[in-house]
């Protein structure tokens, strides 16, 4: 697959044209604000938006790109967005997650960057790694595997790069642990307070009363995991629960590596059925943001069922936010080993 981000086919030949500063955005005024007066924040996917939301309250109006039911990772921007990202007041970045999100960073300030690589620390992965060698490791315990070049899981090597798609070696889809997504809120309720002195008492409340409840969550996630005595495995399109799966012990078999795109191969499906066979594994996953065909067609193949498991990359329903998703995900994965 070619991918070319959105800012380098269309962004950076408007910008030129227009020159710095001369688009003028009707959804936002001067230094960083929407139209309401309140600081603008950019977010690109769920998860993100829930924290701005239930941190910045109504003294923030937050703007997310992530379309419903949409690949995330894929995202593409216009010019406007790529505007909106370079005057916003607060931009939240999972570095390599995106490429058209880091494209229009890198061609703007960077000073409006809340980058959560510099407030969690980001699991390490290669390229299409997906089995529990290198699951769930902190960069430290990554470096003794960095001579090895082979995927298990998309037919990729190591040194491969994806094209458009290149996480730099690390997972993104960090959201699937409830007390990395605490930290992140603390440190967005921070920044709110350099940009809203006024509003800082309410970010440092609603901050501290969220990470209750996500504290609450990861307890009672650790509990319900924790009652299923095994390996606990489980087989996903593609490998993005991995936070999930180094929090509560959990073994994630992904079909494909972290991009969603990247297409198995032959001999992966073939040890892929090994696997379910050998560990007994009832169900397959996929995800509504990417197609379903590989996942249905391997539990079909082993006379298993398939089931959808929420990535949480967008908002599929406004009834369900984070904690709820993270519950019914949960609830999915405890059945299928029972």
């Amino acid at each position: 697959m070619s991918f070319v981000p959105a800012l380098s086919r269309r962004s950076l030949l408007s910008l030129a044209v227009l020159g710095g500063g001369a688009l003028t955005l009707a959804a936002c005024g001067g230094g960083g604000e929407s139209e309401d007066g309140t600081p603008m924040v950019v977010t690109s996917n769920y998860p993100l938006r829930f924290l701005v939301e239930r941190i910045g309250g109504d003294r923030v109006t937050s703007v997310d790109f992530a379309t419903p039911g949409a690949d995330a990772h894929g995202l593409e921007l216009s010019v406007r967005q790529v505007m909106q990202v370079q005057e916003a007041a607060l931009v939240l970045q999972i570095p390599g997650y995106q490429t058209a999100i880091d494209d229009a960073i890198a061609s703007g300030p960077g000073d409006n960057v809340l980058d959560v690589a510099q407030v969690i620390e980001l699991l390490v992965t290669e390229l299409g790694d997906t089995e529990a060698e290198h699951e769930g490791e902190s960069a430290e315990e990554h470096a003794e595997h960095a001579d090895d070049t082979a995927s298990d899981a998309g037919g990729e090597s190591a040194e491969e790069d994806h094209e458009g798609h290149d996480h730099g070696g690390t997972d993104p889809h960090l959201w699937h642990d409830p007390l990395r997504i605490a930290l992140i809120g603390d440190a967005l309720a921070e920044r709110l307070s350099e940009i809203d002195a006024e509003g800082a008492d309410g970010f440092t409340e609603r901050a501290a009363a969220l990470r209750t409840e996500l504290e609450a969550l990861d307890e009672e996630l650790a509990e319900s995991f924790g009652a299923v005595e095994g390996t606990r495995t489980f087989v996903t399109s593609h490998a993005a629960y991995s936070y999930l799966a180094a929090r509560y012990d959990l073994h994630q078999v992904g079909i494909s590596g972290i991009d969603p795109e990247t297409e198995p191969s032959p001999q992966r499906l073939l040890e892929l059925e090994k696997v379910i066979d050998a560990e007994g594994v009832t169900t397959v996953f996929f995800e509504a943001t990417a197609s379903p065909k590989v996942a249905q067609t391997l539990a079909e193949n082993v006379g298993i069922t398939s089931e959808e498991l929420d990535n949480l990359e967008t908002q599929l329903s406004e009834d369900a936010d984070y904690p709820q998703v993270m519950r019914e995900n949960a609830r999915k994965l405890v059945e299928s080993w029972q």
